[in-house]
């Protein structure tokens, strides 16, 4: 007979034999193919990058969530801003004061008793140098005579926005 020894059967291909229970009685323990130890470690690490994982993921949402925070509590200050500033434009414009200024400016009324006066101003040659005056020359000009009717049809009908 061989007296070298063979590895069990269930070591090789997981088959259970009478030999195993020969071993059980002969008093040797059967090992497990790996330490308890590594199995532990193993375990562990590979709680450990589970948990990195998970909480890297959760940090970074709650850095996101951080960041739009900050964005919308700009966003809130400046409309908190805009508001105040609305508030005080709506306070003038209640006033009497402003309701008169706009009368007065925009569409054109006066109290009783006043007088609208409104300017209207000649208009000019385009070029002073084109053409020789008439004065250098010694005789008249004949430019047609200015008439400021259209100007006023303008003013009266216009709509005052």
């Amino acid at each position: 007979m061989i007296s070298a020894k063979r590895p069990a059967l269930q070591d090789v291909f997981g088959i259970r034999t009478d030999s195993d229970e020969v071993c059980r009685m002969k008093g040797q323990d059967r090992r497990l193919p790996l330490p308890p130890t590594d199995i532990v470690t193993v375990l562990v690490c590979t709680a450990v990058v589970f948990f990195t994982l998970a909480f890297g993921g959760k940090a970074l949402e709650g850095y996101r969530l951080q960041r739009h925070n900050a964005t919308l509590n700009a966003e809130i200050a400046a409309l908190q801003e805009e508001q105040k500033e609305l508030q005080a434009e709506l306070e003038y414009v209640r006033k009497p004061d402003y309701v008169e200024k706009v009368a007065r400016e925009q569409y054109k009324w006066t109290r009783i008793g006043e007088k609208l006066m409104i300017t209207i101003f000649r208009r000019r040659p385009a070029a002073a140098g084109a053409a020789p005056a008439a004065s250098t020359m010694g005789g008249s000009t004949n430019s047609p005579p200015t008439y400021y009717w259209p100007e006023w049809w303008r003013l009266l009908s216009a709509s005052f926005d």
